[in-house]
């Protein structure tokens, strides 16, 4: 009996295995999402991007200083969770950056006027309002010239203007373009971030960052043209939108410890808001907020404002009301369970 079992064991085990069969896919993975181009009004051709998910809530995303319509690209990292909250972002892209040709004339109002008609072809009426760091200077505009189409308002890490005083402010354009040159000539040094922040817990984001600073600056031939970029920072030196009573909620995030754009640049922009203010404020954070609390940002974009979420024991859950770092349980941070986990990028 056992010689039996043992034959039949054997024969089992000399037996070829059987071949799973293949789920084969029906449709490709997304590897980045398209530039789409609008022949606008005025002649000029605008481009932007689209994550295109029809009756999910709109998201008009700027991104900061010298960012590409792919600049959504940068924050990727959390989509998931963008898919389950049913987030769609827009981003439309700003003079001489990317595709988009330099027009030494274009203003705000130029990108307000282009703003309108993207929405328009994408048939958005409402959608949520976020800037990042340097993108707040356009979105005081947008908020100003159309507050009743803004069903929240976002904004991280993100500028009012720049003082009078500052060198940005104080150089002339062909200066400042110089003082540019070789951060714009290479992408890697005007995206330089902290080693021990996002780049060390997100796997790929300074490659990422590259990529982006790639794009902006030299994917329509312009190789290296800071003159976009020197603009941009000039034009922070412009007064602040002239935005009052604004009706939406606002969301408010800002790092205590950055040397930037400090809180102060924040409590400007919530002054101007007559709508529930929420200021979510960071002690020891600095400018990279906008990328470390994007969860948070997901999360009040989709209507959860009134929680925070936090991580406590590997498992993430939504804490009730505004909670303050240093009021958070003991061994618990905020955002997802991912930031706690021991920094990827390391072999």
């Amino acid at each position: 009996m056992i010689r039996c079992v043992l034959a039949l064991l054997l024969a089992a085990m000399a037996a070829p295995a059987i071949a799973r069969p293949i789920a084969f896919p029906d449709s490709f993975d997304p590897i980045g999402t398209p530039v789409h181009s609008l022949k606008t009004n005025e002649g000029r051709t605008v481009y932007y991007t689209d994550t295109g998910e029809a009756g999910w809530r709109p998201m008009l995303f700027i991104g900061g200083v010298g960012t590409s319509a792919r600049a959504p690209e940068l924050v990727a990292f959390l989509d998931t969770l963008r898919r389950r909250l049913k987030v769609r972002i827009i981003a439309v892209e700003r003079n001489g950056l990317g595709d988009t040709a330099y027009d030494p004339a274009w203003t705000f109002a130029d990108y307000t006027g282009e703003v309108r008609q993207v929405l328009q072809r994408l048939g958005i009426g409402k959608f949520a309002l976020v800037a990042i760091s340097g993108g707040g200077a356009y979105a005081g505009h947008i908020a100003a010239a159309m507050p009743e189409r803004v069903i929240s308002w976002h904004m991280l890490a993100a500028i009012a203007s720049a003082p009078a005083e500052s060198p940005v402010c104080k150089a002339d354009a062909a200066t400042l373009e110089a003082m540019l040159a070789k951060q714009v000539g290479a992408p890697r040094e005007f995206w330089a971030m902290p080693p021990e922040g996002v780049t060390a817990k997100v796997r790929g984001f300074a490659d990422r960052t590259a990529d982006e600073g790639a794009h902006a600056f030299f994917i329509a031939g312009q190789r290296g043209d800071a003159r976009g970029v020197a603009r941009e920072y000039h034009r922070f030196c412009d007064a602040p939108a002239a935005l009052a009573a604004f009706p939406a909620p606002a969301y408010f995030y800002y790092g205590e410890a950055d040397p930037l754009v400090p809180p102060a640049q924040g409590e400007y922009w919530a002054g101007r808001a007559i709508g529930k203010v929420t200021f979510r404020r960071y002690p020891g954070e600095g400018h990279d907020v906008q990328y470390r609390h994007w969860d948070q940002l997901l999360l009040d974009v989709a209507g959860r404002g009134g929680e925070t979420l936090a991580c406590a024991r590997g498992k993430a859950r939504l804490l009730p009301g505004l909670v303050a770092p240093a009021s958070l349980p003991k061994g618990s941070t905020l955002g997802v369970c991912a930031w706690q986990a021991a920094a990827p990028n390391q072999p």
